[in-house]
Order: C-alpha cells, then sequence, then structure tokens
C-alpha cells in the first residue's frame, strides 16, 4: 500500500511539471504568482461561501491546490534557471578548482 502511495505522488509531481512544459511550449507563460495565490485562495474561497462542501469537492479543490501549488515551484524553478529572478546559488558561479594530477607508478 506504502508503494501505491509513493508512486501515486510521484506521478502527481510529474503531471504539475509537464502540465507547465506544455503550456510553455504553446506559448502560454502565466506569472507564477498567479498559481500560487491560486494554490490556497481555490480552498480558501469555497470554505468560506460554503457551510458544507461533499468530500469529493473538497478532495478535487485540495487536489487542484496540490497541482497549482508544484506548477508554482516548477515555475519558480525554469525562471532561475533562465536566469529570470535571481534564486538559489548556482554552481557555475563558482570557480572550479584545478585537481591534482596524480602520477601513476609505471613498471
Amino acid at each position: 500500500m506504502k508503494l501505491i502511495i509513493i508512486l501515486v505522488l510521484i506521478l502527481f509531481i510529474l503531471i504539475g511539471v509537464k502540465l507547465v512544459n506544455i503550456l510553455q511550449k504553446k506559448g502560454i507563460f502565466i506569472n507564477r504568482w498567479i498559481f500560487g495565490f491560486a494554490a490556497f485562495l481555490i480552498v480558501l474561497i469555497p470554505s468560506v461561501f460554503f457551510d458544507s462542501i461533499p468530500d469529493i469537492g473538497k478532495n478535487l479543490l485540495y487536489v487542484l491546490s496540490g497541482l497549482f501549488a508544484i506548477m508554482f515551484f516548477e515555475t519558480g524553478r525554469i525562471m532561475i534557471e533562465k536566469n529570470e529572478i535571481k534564486g538559489m546559488i548556482r554552481s557555475d558561479q563558482f570557480p572550479k578548482t584545478a585537481k591534482k594530477k596524480t602520477k601513476v607508478a609505471s613498471k
């Protein structure tokens, strides 16, 4: 059962990453903050306006919220790789240290 849950979660993450790639290949570049705010508001707004939401509806909202959160982080990762925004330190910013050559003893 644990293996099935792990595989479903991996598949869920891959679906979010693939959706961002499909949108960008079609030339649709959505601001990542739209995904970020949608991840919270898609659950918050229906919960405020409706007293009782069926369990299926809540679960669907949670899945969409998670999908938007994954898309938010994936869009940010792509922007960092393209140097469109500052982010984590990239390894290519540091000079590479020269490795010492070791001499192999020949007989």
